[in-house]
């Protein structure tokens, strides 16, 4: 297990933990860094790739640094050769964009961020990470 696969357990966990203390705007961040991490992951371990080669993507593309990693795992997903590759990918690109807008409402938004956002995030993390696990 690799450090990533670690610390997005963690914040998966953090997040369950944050949600039944009723600390909601926290669960959002704690869930889509829980996904971004396995993304990461992926990124490192699946596709050999380095921090280095990430940055100069993210130089080159001029996009911030979590799109550009999100749209590369996506496009390696969907050039694999599992059988469901298509369908996973149409989830997961809806998902993490769905994910990621929560947890741009908790962390920057003035406005209230209550149990149902919070239970949302949860959900789609707990969607997003096993279609990822399947890309290992």
């Amino acid at each position: 297990m690799s450090n990533l696969q670690n610390k997005s357990g963690i914040n998966l966990t953090s997040a369950r933990l944050l949600y039944d203390k009723a600390f909601f705007p926290p669960v959002a961040h704690c869930s889509y860094y829980a996904c971004y991490q396995m993304f990461k992951h992926l990124w490192l371990y699946k596709m050999n790739k380095t921090q280095a080669e990430l940055d100069v993507l993210n130089h080159q593309k001029r996009e911030g640094s979590h799109e550009v990693l999100i749209n590369e795992i996506l496009k390696f997903i969907k050039n694999s050769e599992k059988i469901n590759r298509h369908d996973d990918f149409r989830a997961l690109n809806t998902d993490i964009l769905l994910l990621k807008k929560l947890r741009t409402k908790a962390d920057y938004d003035d406005s209230d961020f209550d149990s149902s956002s919070s239970a949302k995030a949860i959900s789609l993390s707990d969607e997003i990470i096993p279609l990822l696990k399947k890309y290992q």
